[in-house]
């Protein structure tokens, strides 16, 4: 009998194997909150400092207040400081439209205003249009936003999957803020969740915390081949364990039944539906075991961004 049960689990397993998880991390590690989007979606006051985003522009003189796209920049400045982007935007543009040709200054600053401004409602295609189609394409260190403006290029760019765009800004970065361009390196081996270069970063208690902790989908998959639901109970779904125990122990009960009544035909359906059910098993006990992990690094990943301050937008010197 022993050996009988052998020779089933044997067959069982190697074909288990055919149902292949990848092992590769894939993260979603959340962009935090601006807290002008804070205070006006959670309602709350974060009694943020006075100083808390200094324009790096001249502000407007009394003339230019006085003038209609020194209005409409005015109230623009109003809707973005409570984070009501959309209007912001609009605002922009109204005094972008207004503004006499030969105020170049003050055309490249409502531009990149409303760069930004798409830049924190996570619009990325708009805003390496905003970009590119004006004369901000063509700014210098002389430009008072020139390290805001690489760090929004660089996070849209990597956020729309441009990557020869997103190193040739980082390159920028680097000549001009070394420690921005680790920072930024090291959010990029966070996100792809590259161990071996975390581990090269400074971050060795974390990759051996979670590597302790991290559950092996092999293993996952190989408990739920030898007994349907293990699996689970291994990565510690113990609900889902239990139903699928019963589940499995139903149709194999009931296929038994049928073999020993002598209904071939039916205890055929039977076992196929269960087969199904067996090998789904094992391979969602190896997703459950890979969803485990990821939730683990995430967690992990989540410390570090927010402890360090690595996203682009917590870099900002300025936003509204």
């Amino acid at each position: 009998m022993f050996r009988l049960i052998i020779l089933i689990l044997v067959p069982l397993v190697t074909l288990s194997s055919c149902y292949r998880v990848s092992p590769k991390l894939e993260p979603k590690i959340a962009t935090p909150m601006h807290p002008r989007q804070v205070e006006r979606e959670q309602r709350v006051c974060l009694n943020l400092p006075d100083n808390f985003s200094t324009s790096p522009f001249t502000p407007l003189i009394p003339a230019e207040k006085t003038e209609e796209w020194g209005k409409e920049l005015t109230i623009a400045y109003a809707f973005a400081e409570d984070f009501d982007l959309y209007r912001a935007i609009t605002g922009f543009k109204r005094a972008l439209y207004l503004l006499p040709p030969d105020l170049k200054e003050r055309r490249l600053e409502i531009e990149y205003d409303i760069a930004l401004a798409y830049y924190l409602g996570q619009k990325y295609i708009e805003v390496v249009h905003a970009v590119e189609a004006t004369d901000l394409v063509c700014v210098d260190n002389a430009f008072p936003a020139f390290s805001d403006l690489l760090l929004i290029l660089y996070d849209s760019y990597n956020q729309l999957g441009r990557e020869d765009q997103a190193c040739h800004i980082l390159a920028l970065i680097e000549k001009k803020s070394p420690h921005c361009a680790e920072k930024l390196t090291l959010l990029s081996a966070v996100q792809s969740a590259d161990l071996p270069k975390l581990s090269q970063s400074g971050c060795e208690k974390m990759v051996s915390n979670y590597c302790q902790e991290a559950k092996s989908i092999r293993k996952a998959k190989t408990l739920n081949a030898i007994l349907p639901g293990a699996g689970y109970w291994y990565v510690g779904l113990k609900e889902t364990a239990i139903t699928s125990v019963l589940i499995n122990a139903l149709f194999i009960g009931t296929g038994v039944y049928f073999i020993d009544r002598g209904n071939i035909p039916a205890a055929a359906v039977v076992l196929s539906l269960e087969s199904g059910w067996y090998f789904g098993g094992i391979y969602g006990a190896g997703l459950a075991a890979k969803r485990y992990n990821e939730h683990l690094y995430e967690g992990y990943a989540n410390n570090i961004t927010k402890r360090d301050e690595l996203f682009p937008s917590l870099m900002l010197r300025y936003t509204f």
